[in-house]
């Protein structure tokens, strides 16, 4: 037969049984067969679309799980802040974690040793893969099922990147496969060149290195472009044990797994270009390492800029940033070293209390921060070598009454040769509150003075007289001008204290101008800058600039937007003319002494508060203002030994100062007349209208007029003026 029918079966009366019609090879039969497998398949095809929807949604919850990988860019990674002088000198490299270094580098600035020795070692199929290798992949999954747990990850560049940027590091498939997906997307999206850099700059190398780059700087002191055969090979096995290769921690294993690399850089001598002997000479290469370290160059002063740095909107530590300062290390050195030698020759007057000191200098013309030196030793943290003093307010005495001078000169009340009467002695101040003598640092009267020989003389009753002359408020008011907030200082009901740099003038009593409330020296130093640059405020800069890693300027400093007029340009001209002449404070502190500079014009004003606790100097010409302080900082019962006046203790050490910092600037350099200021007899100048003041508002000398006290200085033995009254204190032997 031509078909497979089966056998007929018939009844016995010979008829065929209805059956026969849904047998399977029947019409009926097969038709239903047709219609069951339809129906199979629909079932199945609906099952397929199910699972098919399914699998797409739980993909695409996948994929959406997965964070973004846009905008990817070494830069913008985690990183060290590195701080530099002015001249490009390092003086900190800041991380978020203290001994952290982060730096990115561009990998064109990469030496091609440590790229290649890093894909050998790595990932040699890099520059082909689509950033997983599937042999691989396969080979770990069969290791890992033989064990039972996860032995061999298998890992390209690519992975690495992934994990590193995206993931955590724990072991799981679920992690794995994540990896895999973000790879695959990485790849996609970037460039293997950018992915390389993204991932030499995300590793880590140990030593607390993150990125080549640090790397690099911190075991050999070079940058990654300089890397040879040798270093680079050593480099490349690090990100896989850090710790188990560190060539300064272990430097044996270092030496196996630099072998490692040279080993792998041969076989893929088509991408490398390593041939054996270039590997051999390597290994063989003397190879010297550096242990890490952090110590920074001027560490009160890199603090001072992470401050300024956070106030500008970024953070230090974090962000990868290049910052120029305004410092001048190789000045600063000459500071810190005349701060020391300065205090040592002054201990002897502090010997049961704590005595520290403080410098800073400025260039007047754009008020930039060229030395802050903020204790004798920033690691002394038993003295409280950790606080910057100069920004601690202190009482700075008198060489606060430039300011009083000036506001007064500037109200047209006196002139420079206006007489002022110093006396009585004590002058007796009284208020609603209370009474308080006032005198002479020498307890005496010296008769009757023009202003600008009571002021370079420093004698207290003349400058409080000067003061009342225009009243404390408008004295507060020029000193605030200037960028100068005296503290006022309120007990509060608990024993503590509050420092309040903006109290209401009525607050303030006379002894404002003997230095009674606290100010800063930086504020100082910038309050003098004024008179420095005739009359042009310029708020203190401690930052130059700020770039990227890619060199983008982030911010760049401008002298003109942080500058103003603050005062006539004639009265910082007057003020700089009294300053500067030896022949107004020579009836106090004699000719030649501290105060004098031979080979430049300079001018100068020493403080000393009352209980010899401080003791300062301020000086400035056209390109330079400095402040030296001096003092205990232990507790109120702390001072130094009677007589230890600033000209003794802070002006040697700015005498010294500003002759090292004015090494090469001419010595005839000074400032031009403005016009609105007249010459007078004796070094005399006034502002124009304004020659000839009979008389300060509110002084009534006596008559006859007193004979004055006259002290007559030896000659300057070179240490400072010594006085004849009171008698100099010398140390015990």
């Amino acid at each position: 037969m031509g078909r497979n029918v089966p056998e007929k079966i018939k009844t016995k009366g010979g008829h065929q049984p209805r059956a026969r019609i849904h047998a399977g090879w029947s019409p009926i039969g097969q038709h239903h067969r047709r219609v069951a497998l339809l129906r199979a398949l629909g079932v199945l095809l609906a099952v397929v679309l199910v699972l098919g929807f399914a699998g797409d949604a739980y993909a695409q919850s996948f994929f959406d799980s997965l964070p973004s990988i846009r905008g990817l860019d070494s830069a913008a990674f985690a990183g060290d802040t590195l701080i530099t002088d002015r001249n490009g000198n390092k003086l900190a490299d800041v991380g978020y974690h203290t001994g952290d270094h982060r730096l990115a580098v561009r990998l064109k600035d990469v030496n091609p040793n440590m790229i290649n020795a890093t894909i050998a070692i790595e990932d040699k199929n890099f520059y082909s893969n689509p950033g997983f290798d599937t042999m691989a992949i396969l080979r770990a999954l069969y290791d890992d099922l033989r064990t039972g747990h996860i032995v061999s990850g298998a890992s390209t560049i690519t992975q690495q990147l992934a994990k590193q940027q995206f993931l955590t590091p724990d072991q799981t498939y679920s992690r794995k496969i994540k990896e895999l997906a973000l790879a695959y997307e990485l790849s996609q999206a970037y460039s293997k060149d950018q992915i390389l850099e993204l991932y030499l700059n995300k590793s880590f190398y140990g030593a607390q290195s993150y990125g080549v780059e640090a790397a690099a700087q911190s075991y050999f002191h070079m940058s990654a472009s300089k890397l040879d055969l040798a270093q680079a090979a050593v480099l490349a096995g690090l990100p896989q044990a850090p710790t188990q290769y560190n060539p300064v921690l272990n430097p044996d294993q270092a030496k196996v797994r630099q072998k490692q690399v040279l080993d792998a850089m041969v076989r893929a001598y088509d991408v490398t270009k390593v041939t054996q002997a270039m590997a051999d000479e390597a290994f063989a290469e003397k190879v010297t390492y550096y242990a890490p370290t952090n110590n920074a160059l001027a560490p009160h002063f890199v603090d001072y800029v992470q401050q300024e740095l956070v106030q500008l909107g970024f953070q230090p530590g974090v962000q990868q940033l290049n910052v120029k300062t305004t410092l001048d290390y190789n000045l600063q050195a000459q500071g810190e070293n005349i701060v020391r030698n300065n205090l040592n020759a002054n201990k002897w007057r502090d010997r049961n209390g704590q005595l520290s000191s403080a410098l800073v200098a400025m260039d007047p013309r754009t008020g930039e921060i060229l030395v802050m030196v903020g204790s004798p030793d920033y690691n002394s943290h038993v003295n409280g070598g950790e606080i910057n003093l100069a920004t601690t307010p202190r009482n700075m005495g008198s060489s606060m009454k430039p300011y009083t001078y000036g506001a007064v000169i500037n109200a047209r009340v006196a002139t420079v040769d206006t007489p002022i009467y110093d006396g009585p002695s004590p002058l007796i101040y009284k208020d609603a509150y209370s009474t308080t003598p006032i005198y002479n640092y020498d307890h005496k009267s010296h008769g009757v003075l023009p202003l600008k020989k009571a002021f370079a003389s420093s004698l207290n009753i003349c400058a409080v007289k000067a003061e009342l002359s225009i009243g404390v408020p408008s004295v507060l008011n020029w000193m605030r001008n200037l960028g100068v907030n005296p503290r006022f200082i309120k007990a509060n009901p608990d024993g503590s204290y509050t420092s309040d740099p903006n109290a209401p003038p009525d607050e303030y009593g006379p002894s404002l101008t003997l230095g009674g409330y606290p100010i800063t020296l930086l504020e100082h130093v910038a309050g003098i800058s004024v008179y420095a640059d005739m009359g042009v405020y310029h708020t203190p800069e401690a930052i130059r600039q700020v770039t990227d890693s890619h060199g983008n300027v982030l911010y760049q400093t401008n002298a003109d937007q942080r500058s103003r007029l603050a005062i006539d340009p004639g009265v910082a001209y007057i003020m700089a003319q009294i300053m500067a002449d030896d022949s107004n404070r020579a009836p106090i502190f004699g000719f030649n002494s501290a105060l004098h500079w031979n080979n430049h014009t300079v001018a100068a004003k020493t403080g000393t508060t009352d209980n010899f606790k401080d003791a300062v100097t301020v000086a400035f010409n056209p390109v330079l203002a400095v402040g030296l302080w001096v003092g205990d900082i232990l507790d109120n019962r702390h001072f130094m030994v009677s007589g230890s006046d600033g000209v003794f203790v802070a002006s040697p050490g700015v005498h010294t100062f500003v002759n090292v910092a004015l090494t090469g600037v001419p010595a005839n350099l000074w400032y031009a007349k403005p016009p609105d200021v007249v010459p007078g007899p004796s070094n005399s100048w006034y502002l124009s209208g304004t020659t000839s003041i009979s008389r300060l508002p509110g002084d009534s000398a006596p008559s006859p007029t007193p004979t004055p006290v006259n002290i007559n200085p030896p000659d300057d033995p070179g240490t400072g003026p010594i006085v004849a009254s009171p008698p100099p204190v010398t140390p015990s032997p």
